[in-house]
């Protein structure tokens, strides 16, 4: 015959009562989360009827912290941006003066 303890599945089967006691924990847990989250959106909607921002989300993040550029990659990265910028500089210039020219000129 087989205990309670050991079964097919390899899973140990605890007593009734530590299942139960480990559910209410779970639960408490889960109802602690909801009553955060909760608090939380009530304080934001009165900061609301306040006419106060409320704080950011923590999820929203601006910096990407992963990716980090040696000195001679971010040397390389503003010469090019810069570079780049002169080049739109450059065409908006000439685009300016061929407008400019095809008004005057009486085209």
């Amino acid at each position: 015959m087989l205990d309670s303890t050991s079964g097919n599945s390899g899973k140990k089967k605890g007593k009734p009562d530590d299942q139960i006691i480990q559910l209410h924990a779970q639960i408490g847990a889960l109802e602690s989360l909801i009553a955060k989250k909760a608090h939380a959106q009530i304080a934001k909607v009165q900061m609301r009827r306040e006419n106060i921002l409320p704080p950011p989300d923590q999820t929203i993040r601006r910096r990407k912290k992963g990716k980090v550029l040696s000195h001679a990659q971010r040397r390389r990265y503003h010469l090019q941006r810069s570079l780049n910028g002169l080049h739109f500089l450059f065409l908006f210039c000439l685009a300016c003066a061929i407008g400019w020219w095809l008004i005057f000129s009486g085209v």
